[in-house]
């Protein structure tokens, strides 16, 4: 398979923490994880690059089976580090479908710590699904997303777009982008709280203020692939000086702002493209609705701007997310088409 070439590959920034004035040099490392050096990579694309049996991972992708891997990236003394891993595949639908499924990466602790990096061993990365730059672009705008909710809530799951060089010995399979994504491990240590994974969950147990937020914010990109009660797609944490539960939300393949060829709306859902919102707010008051919809109309300029200065993304493809969002804005500045759209309370 050719390798994939993206003229655009070198340009842009993603960021994934909101920490700014640090330079690699000046971060206490041993304190931060190897993600945390990547999100510091604020003015660059960081490369990595995995060297693997790629015919092996993707003949056997439905088993999730671990196999050796080299893990290379530069450390922030300038010197190219190359790290013996374990890496499988990993996902749901996506490693159905993909020919590229994403995977988790485990990095060895021992190795880490010499590094000066502390024992947060496991990243997931996301690959393009294909071999195209159409591919590339769904895997760009679904990073957005995640930037997108960054500018909502400040209770986010860390990413981070990186160039990716895949290898298998002296030769190269392709060359593209790839999205980090912080573990759930990590998740928790950083913001110092637990995640519920098990108990019977709905809507009301949330903490209200982020569960509006979280829904405005599916209905906005067009997403109606989550489920609270099912935990999917969504992250439930207990998150220190909130007394609820708060779900926060990923995997936006099947948004309509991604629009891959892939997505279908569920049969439960009155929709027949991803394209078209939903909104899925359980038991969401008049109060309720024009209160968040007069908090996303006070973000508008944020969010457009965070669009417009996403580089990495291709001139029409950002023009075309705008154009969403021009739309959604327009709903929420009558109070007619708030309540309308909005008020699902009996």
């Amino acid at each position: 398979m050719k390798p994939l070439f993206l003229p655009f590959l070198l340009f842009g920034l993603i960021s994934c923490t909101s920490l700014r004035a640090q330079t690699p040099d000046s971060i206490p490392t041993e304190s931060h994880s190897l993600l945390d050096y990547f999100c510091h990579e604020l003015d660059s694309l960081p490369r990595v690059k995995l060297d693997t049996d790629w015919g092996v991972l993707l003949r056997t992708k439905m088993a999730e089976q671990y196999q050796d891997a080299a893990f290379s990236f530069h450390h922030p003394d300038g010197r190219k580090i190359e790290l013996k891993v374990k890496m499988r595949t990993r996902g749901n639908i996506r490693k159905e479908v993909c020919y590229y499924p994403p995977v988790k990466v485990k990095l060895p602790k021992k190795e880490l710590k010499e590094l000066g990096f502390n024992s947060m061993n496991e990243i997931k990365l996301v690959f393009p699904c294909g071999n195209s730059p159409k591919e590339a672009d769904y895997l760009l705008r679904e990073a957005l997303i995640y930037e997108l909710w960054k500018v909502i809530h400040p209770v986010f799951i860390r990413t981070k777009v990186v160039g990716l060089d895949a290898w298998k010995g002296p030769k190269q399979r392709f060359s593209s982008f790839g999205l980090l994504v912080e573990h759930e491990e990590e998740i928790s240590a950083r913001l110092k709280g637990p995640i519920v994974e098990r108990g019977v969950l709905n809507a009301s147990g949330l903490e209200r203020d982020a569960y509006l937020k979280m829904v405005f914010f599916q209905y906005m990109i067009s997403n109606t692939d989550w489920s609270i009660p099912n935990r999917h797609n969504v992250l439930v944490m207990q998150v220190p000086g909130h007394s609820r539960v708060m779900a926060i939300p990923y995997d936006f393949d099947y948004s309509g702002f991604v629009n891959a060829p892939y997505a279908i709306p569920a049969e439960i859902f009155p929709i027949k493209d991803v394209t078209e919102r939903y909104f899925l707010g359980f038991e969401v008051s008049e109060a309720e609705a024009q209160q968040t919809a007069r908090f996303f109309l006070e973000k508008k300029e944020a969010l457009l701007d965070r669009v417009a200065t996403y580089d990495l993304m291709e001139e029409r493809s950002r023009r075309e997310i705008r154009e969403d969002l021009e739309e959604f804005f327009k709903i929420l500045e009558t109070d007619k088409a708030v309540l309308r759209n909005f008020v699902t309370k009996k």
